[in-house]
């Protein structure tokens, strides 16, 4: 179960819930979010402005995101 990390809350009705069930629905959603988010949509779905050029080329994309904080006057906007 610990081989992602992800913030995710999950607003249940039933008042008793036990831990499996609550594991089992943790491991369903991250199937799912896994099966989207891959490189391929993430660079499909951004764009990255660097000063005044626009770019959508994968290579600068995740160069880009791959450090902790993006280098000054790079913008990560998404294409929505």
């Amino acid at each position: 179960m610990n081989d992602y990390s992800r913030d995710i809350i999950f607003l249940l009705k039933e008042n008793e819930c036990t831990p499996e069930a609550i594991d089992q629905e943790v491991q369903f959603v991250h199937k799912v979010i896994a099966c989207v988010d891959t490189d391929d949509n993430f660079c499909a779905a951004h764009e990255l402005v660097i000063r005044n050029r626009i770019t959508t080329k994968k290579r600068k994309l995740l160069k880009a995101i791959r450090r902790p904080h993006l280098k000054p006057f790079y913008f990560l906007i998404p294409k929505n």
